[in-house]
């Protein structure tokens, strides 16, 4: 009896895992122009293939170092979030990220699942006029 090589098992476990991931799209400007207190508006898309995620179920956030923000569902649209954040005056760099957390059903029971987007950089000029 002939076993299956290893680089076959791998394979079938990359399939097995990439029919369950998610995915976002960052829409938000990599850049802002910051007269006092100005804000800026994080926009997100996501998407993930795991079955049985229905949109109300999905929750966002902005994440900026330890704090998180909460971001709404765009109205008339499927899968986009977006938050309307105040924009720093001490820094030049805001580093983000986007959380998302969802339910999926189980075979007894829903369960939770988050997600972490990889990392952003929005830069930020100070300026007096208007955006």
């Amino acid at each position: 009896m002939k076993f299956a090589s290893p680089a076959v098992w791998v394979l079938l476990a990359a399939l097995g895992l990439g029919c369950t991931g998610s995915r976002n799209t960052n829409l938000s400007p990599t850049t802002a122009v910051a007269p006092t207190g100005a804000t800026h508006l994080f926009e997100t898309t996501f998407r993930t293939q795991r079955r049985g995620v229905s949109p109300a179920n999905v929750k966002a956030w902005v994440v900026i170092g330890l704090n998180l923000y909460p971001m709404q569902p765009v109205p008339n649209t499927v899968d986009r979030f977006e938050a309307l954040l105040p924009l720093p005056t001490d820094r030049s760099v805001v580093r983000y990220r986007y959380k998302f957390e969802f339910l999926y059903p189980e075979v007894r029971e829903n369960r939770i699942n988050s997600t972490l987007s990889p990392e952003y950089e929005l830069r930020v000029s100070q300026g007096s006029g208007a955006r």
